[in-house]
């Protein structure tokens, strides 16, 4: 189900999950691929497949209607397939194949303050009655697994944890340098301004980093706003004395580029599924620091410095040091950490394997 995916096939982290899941699944010998998708991007998805014959299209009707046609309306035109596998949120009621839910986290009922009105309204309940349904749920994280069993005990049997991977584009883009902060030291935030990401701390500790450093910048990397945003309140003066720099929409040069040349990357969001950056910063070489969320915690692994979310102090002193000590890997040649890669056909087999490994009984078998 990728009716969410943009005729460009870029945008947010789900956009991004679908569309690498689905090349890796395409890539696959014992897997006949067919997406759901508006009629804007059946075009582009189709060559993704090589195939136009195995693309269905979901009925137009606006945006905040096509989760309710999704789930109360398709379900019959999905008829005929073995599995049918919902990327975002949702599941079609009465699907007769095998049903399998990507939870990429629980904040529609942890967080819904965070969303706009009609996304919190609208999909609460059909996301609740879509985890209920389906036959597998795959977490991208033990950290949401857990939340999901919190959320109802009785899914517990049904859930298997699948973790994300860095996307192959961006580890093979060639780098694209940022003019505004060439040759200038910078610390690095990737993902939205939400209040959950957190920016806001990042933010007051780099006006507390500026008083030590004036030449060093925060750069902050994200999508286009789509709900409440949050910057604290030295967002404004840091822009205008070029101590923060705000890049959107960027492609994946530019991403990987401010991925290696970095002091630090830092992931202080209070709530996450998975945190996509932080793995993304590690496959690239970057120095590191995340808040005590369960998912970033996880994700980074050991070896990797977490600090209270909204501790602003120790996050301006852990970047000062880490300025400090980029000096020096200048001086002497930046190495980046070993590091074995995850990819995304291992996510496709692993999905796979747990889907085929459902017994009778509705139990995922580990």
């Amino acid at each position: 189900m990728a009716s969410h995916v943009p005729p460009s096939g870029s945008l947010g982290g789900i956009v991004r999950y679908t569309v690498e899941l689905a090349r890796a699944l395409e890539r696959r010998d014992d897997v006949e691929l067919h997406l759901l998708t508006s009629r804007e991007a059946a075009g582009p998805l189709a060559d993704l497949l090589g195939c136009h014959g195995r693309i269905v299209t979901v009925p137009n009707a606006p945006g905040a209607l096509v989760p309710a046609v999704e789930r109360y309306l398709m379900g019959r035109r999905l008829r005929g397939f073995d599995v049918v596998q919902g990327t975002k949120h949702l599941l079609p009621r009465n699907v007769a194949a095998r049903s399998v839910l990507t939870v990429h986290d629980m904040l529609l009922f942890d967080r819904p303050q965070d969303f706009p009105g009609p996304k919190r309204h609208l999909l609460r309940r059909p996301y609740a009655a879509s985890l209920r349904q389906a036959d597998v749920l795959v977490c991208v994280s033990a950290a949401t697994q857990r939340r999901v069993v919190e959320w109802s005990p009785r899914l517990a049997g049904r859930t298997a944890v699948v973790p994300l991977a860095t996307s192959p584009a961006l580890l093979k883009a060639p780098s694209v340098p940022v003019e505004a902060v060439v040759g200038r030291p910078f610390a690095l935030v990737v993902g939205d301004s939400q209040p959950r990401k957190n920016v806001a701390t990042a933010v007051s500790a780099w006006h507390e980093v500026a008083k030590h450093r004036p030449d060093a910048v925060l750069v902050l990397v994200g999508p286009p706003a789509w709900g409440e945003e949050s910057y604290g309140p030295h967002y404004a003066y840091l822009v205008d004395t070029g101590n923060v720099v705000q890049l959107t929409s960027v492609g994946d040069g530019v991403l990987r580029w401010c991925y290696e040349n970095t002091a630090l990357v830092l992931a202080p969001s209070l709530a996450e599924g998975f945190g996509l950056p932080a793995v993304e910063a590690l496959d690239l070489g970057a120095p590191l620091v995340t808040s005590l969320d369960p998912a970033l915690v996880e994700a980074s692994g050991l070896g990797v410095e977490h600090l209270p979310a909204e501790d602003t102090a120790a996050w301006a002193s852990l970047a000062l040091r880490h300025l400090g000590e980029r000096r020096e890997d200048d001086s002497k040649g930046r190495r980046p950490t070993e590091r074995t890669r995850r990819t995304w056909d291992d996510v496709a087999a692993e999905t796979v394997d747990h889907v085929m490994s459902q017994d009778r009984t509705g139990v995922v078998q580990r």
